[in-house]
């Protein structure tokens, strides 16, 4: 086959079933390129049908590699490496900067409620030299102590290993998700008698040791024994199933952004939220010796501390 073919596959097609393989999750893949769930499938479908084979098994409950599709998967991989690895060659040559720095965001908190902080996110001075990437808190911890992100903000981060530095830069507080006819929908603050006999959608213990433990204690100790349903790993399909009256959801504030007809957000009663809230932080590795990366710590703590936060910021090594 010619390498002027138009039956070769793309490179965005190829970094989609990457993405996929690597995640085994539609949702995180997507956020890790920055796009929505539909056409990230579109694309690695498009792959499947030009290369006349099946990748990648997908089902309600799951997300596999085909035999032919783990096979695949090395090759693309190398050749992508091979790509990128060429680019920054040339790059180098040419004397332009790269992207060099990676930094990690959670997927579970809108940042525009953090006005400061999302301000200098998006500034495109800030930006230069740094790719942000998004996912669950937990996959950003882990992907900063293997070294394949640089830093992360994460949500309720316990620091449990001593490789890693961390500092609370903020707070999003958790509300409720309700079908818009539901009894308590009328009412301005949720207690968590109002909810008792609403089937609650509710995350794994695994994917969030700290805030699960702290949610389960508070709801021992108020009595809170409403019926629990795992949780949908998508959020459009959580809100679509609460719009549907088969539940509740217990979200951070910050994600009433995401809007959707038949659901209504309320907050807790004052009692309750001052104990049901999420901790942000910034998290970077406790022996980083370089300076760009220590530099974008010190100008997010500083961020944060503006915004009426009390960080400390960390001087060089």
């Amino acid at each position: 086959m010619s390498i002027l073919s138009n039956r070769l596959p793309t490179i965005r097609q190829l970094q989609c079933f990457i993405a996929v393989a690597e995640e085994l999750n539609f949702r995180r893949a997507a956020e890790r390129l920055h796009m929505s769930q539909p056409p990230l499938s579109r694309q690695v479908r498009s792959l499947e049908t030009l290369l006349g084979v099946r990748l990648i098994e997908r089902d309600t409950h799951r997300v596999a590699l085909t035999p032919t599709g783990k096979h695949f998967v090395d090759r693309a991989h190398r050749l992508l490496v091979g790509l990128d690895n060429a680019v920054a060659s040339l790059r180098d040559s040419a004397g332009t900067p790269q992207e060099n720095i990676r930094l990690g965001l959670t997927s579970v908190m809108d940042f525009s409620q953090l006005t400061a902080l999302n301000a200098l996110l998006a500034n495109s001075s800030f930006n230069q030299g740094i790719h942000q990437e998004r996912a669950y808190s937990k996959r950003l911890v882990e992907r900063v102590l293997a070294s394949q992100i640089d830093l992360a903000i994460v949500g309720v981060f316990a620091n449990v290993s001593p490789a890693l530095k961390s500092q609370k830069i903020g707070e999003d507080r958790m509300m409720v998700a309700l079908p818009a006819f539901h009894a308590a929908a009328g009412k301005e603050r949720i207690d968590l008698k109002d909810v008792a006999e609403t089937p609650l959608f509710w995350f794994p213990r695994a994917d969030n040791l700290v805030f699960f433990d702290r949610c389960e204690t508070l709801f021992d100790q108020m009595g809170f024994s409403a019926p629990r349903k795992p949780e949908p790993q998508e959020h459009v399909d959580l809100l679509a199933r609460i719009a549907a009256g088969e539940g509740m959801g217990f979200l951070p504030s910050s994600m009433k952004a995401a809007s959707r007809t038949g659901v209504v957000y309320r907050a807790f009663t004052d009692s309750i939220e001052a104990r049901l809230s999420m901790d942000i932080h910034l998290i970077w590795r406790a022996n980083e010796q370089n300076e760009a990366v220590l530099d974008v710590v010190n100008r997010l703590l500083a961020t944060a501390e503006a915004q009426a936060l009390t960080p400390f910021i960390p001087s060089s090594p």
